[in-house]
């Protein structure tokens, strides 16, 4: 990235929304750089319990965010394992489990790859993938991923949590950093050659172009939008 100035705009909220925001705002924080998420007042959001495989995990350490600052706020749990009920009737196994793989299990990768490979030749060994990685052992026995510091291993691990608060969640913390929060409904996108694209917003029953700051209207008029809210990094 140069160090001209450059301006994001983020259209549509939510956790992905958000996500991005603040993956852009800690990434290049010390860059000349604007960044806006417009999201409309009218859409509303599902809110629903949602689980996530270690990518969430990876997430908040790029962001700088331990488990203890976002997962009271948002209801989350964590989540060492991914267990299907009926995967294969005709097998005889009740379930199938998947626990998500740790730096510990490089030690049992080789016995259990050999087993699948040796199942898939007719013979009759254990594949059951719980009972080789350490997930599987600490989802069985009700525990959970944290490991004293002298542990010499990282354990992965997911989570469940409620999305509509993690949303507003990432969105109080992006603010925090300096994203500009919009509430606007887009009607249009206009690309002139050579130009910025602009952003046409309906805003209190007018039609506006522009994104960030005082944006102009078909009336003439200036106006900002309902919910614009800032702070310094």
């Amino acid at each position: 990235m140069t160090d001209r100035p450059l301006s994001i705009v983020i259209l549509g909220g939510g956790t992905a929304g958000w996500m991005a925001a603040n993956l852009f705002a800690r990434k290049w924080s010390g860059r000349r750089l604007s960044i806006e998420l417009v999201e409309s007042p009218d859409i509303g959001i599902i809110g629903v319990g949602e689980g996530s495989t270690p990518t969430l995990k990876r997430f908040f350490e790029l962001v700088d965010v331990a488990d203890a600052d976002w997962m009271p706020a948002c209801n989350a749990t964590y989540k060492l394992s991914i267990r299907f009920a009926g995967w294969s009737p005709a097998s005889g196994i009740d379930s199938y489990a998947h626990p998500f793989v740790s730096q510990v299990d490089t030690f049992v990768q080789k016995a259990f790859t050999v087993n699948c490979q040796t199942r898939r030749l007719g013979l009759d060994v254990h594949t059951q993938p719980d009972d080789f990685f350490l997930n599987g052992t600490l989802a069985r026995q009700h525990k959970g991923p944290q490991s004293p510091e002298h542990f010499p291993f990282e354990i992965d691990y997911g989570y469940h949590f409620d999305a509509g608060l993690l949303g507003q969640y990432l969105r109080d913390l992006a603010v925090s950093r300096g994203v500009r929060h919009t509430e606007a409904r887009v009607v249009d996108v206009a690309q002139v050659a050579a130009q910025m694209p602009q952003l046409w917003f309906s805003v209190a029953g007018h039609t506006c172009g522009g994104a960030g700051g005082m944006i102009g209207c078909d009336d003439g008029a200036l106006v900002a939008p309902p919910t614009m809210t800032s702070l310094p990094v």
